[in-house]
């Protein structure tokens, strides 16, 4: 079934609200809110992941390289690279991952 999916159909909680777009066998994209100051922890993944600023500013940590995204900018996070997430502003972010588990 096709859906139209307005990007920034997500609200803000006390700290991280996530929206699950599309999932399958292959893969997910997830809608990910986050409060200004709420962070999701360094941690590794055994897949890349690519993360995109739909809106806000954010500073993601990739191994030892700390880099500010702001809205329309994405970035690759490598599989088993240390990675997390600070939030500067509220932001909304896309998260494509390739099926794996936590």
């Amino acid at each position: 079934m096709t859906n139209i999916i307005n990007l920034k159909d997500i609200e803000y909680l006390d700290n991280t609200n996530k929206k699950l777009i599309f999932d399958n066998e292959q893969s997910s994209l997830t809608l990910i809110s986050f409060k200004a100051g709420s962070q999701r922890a360094i941690h590794t993944d055994e897949k890349d992941e690519v993360a995109q600023i739909i809106e806000g500013l954010a500073d993601i940590t990739v191994g030892k390289n700390s880099y500010r995204l702001k809205t329309g900018e994405m970035i690759i996070m490598p599989a088993k690279i240390p990675h997390g997430l600070k939030a500067i502003e509220n932001t909304k972010m896309l998260l494509l991952r390739p099926k794996h588990v936590h």
